[in-house]
């Protein structure tokens, strides 16, 4: 997986999905970049609706 995001990184991604208000559905595409500060990751959500949201996680929870 790209960047080391592994399934123990789930909770976050979820929870900043519940947080923003995405639901799987209304995504159209999901980057994962290095991040500003290693061990960080960008997370990058493209909507259908053309909204693009981003955040950093650890790539190690």
């Amino acid at each position: 997986m790209t960047y080391g995001f592994r399934p123990e990184h789930w909770p976050t991604f979820e929870w900043e999905m519940d947080h923003r208000g995405i639901r799987p559905a209304d995504i159209e595409k999901v980057e994962f970049r290095e991040g500003t500060t290693p061990p960080d990751m960008t997370v990058i959500v493209t909507l259908r609706s053309g909204r693009v949201e981003t955040w950093e996680q650890l790539q190690r929870p």
